[in-house]
């Protein structure tokens, strides 16, 4: 059978099935297009917002031994949606160092964490470290000194 008798046979059928093709796939794309768009068109803003907050230190529970940290206070800069910012609270956001893994160190540097609601986001620390000093009972070195 010659290649023209293949074109030109149910040539009407070949027609309406191209069409239909052609209109099923404008319908599925401009479906998958619609459904990736935000369902409210808008732009968000986020902000930044700095706040000077304590660092608090965590230890083990059955840890007595004192530390002292310096400097005492860190510097935070968070940034958020505008509208979760003016919600934020102070007590939200924690700086905190963990002492949980120190042996026996008397003086050393340790890095700053902090934890914030997950749509927070921290963007600087200052200072990034702060200096853990191990504090003797005072009871204790008299002690020492009279022996």
């Amino acid at each position: 059978m010659p290649w023209r008798d293949y074109i030109l046979n149910n040539a009407l059928w070949k027609v309406v099935s191209v069409i239909s093709a052609v209109l099923i796939w404008f319908a599925i794309h401009s479906n998958i297009q619609d459904s990736f768009k935000s369902p409210e068109n808008r732009i968000l803003t986020t902000s930044t917002v700095s706040r000077t907050l304590p660092v608090t230190v965590i230890t083990t529970a059955t840890d007595m031994r004192g530390f002292t940290i310096t400097p005492t206070n860190v510097t935070v800069t968070v940034r958020a949606e505008a509208s979760v910012l003016n919600n934020l609270k102070v007590s939200d956001v924690t700086a905190f160092v963990n002492l949980t893994d120190v042996k026996d160190g008397k003086a050393f540097q340790k890095r700053v964490n902090v934890h914030t609601p997950t749509n927070v986001t921290v963007v600087s620390v200052v200072p990034e470290e702060v200096t853990v000093e191990r504090v003797v009972p005072a009871e204790s070195a008299s002690h020492r000194n009279t022996e």
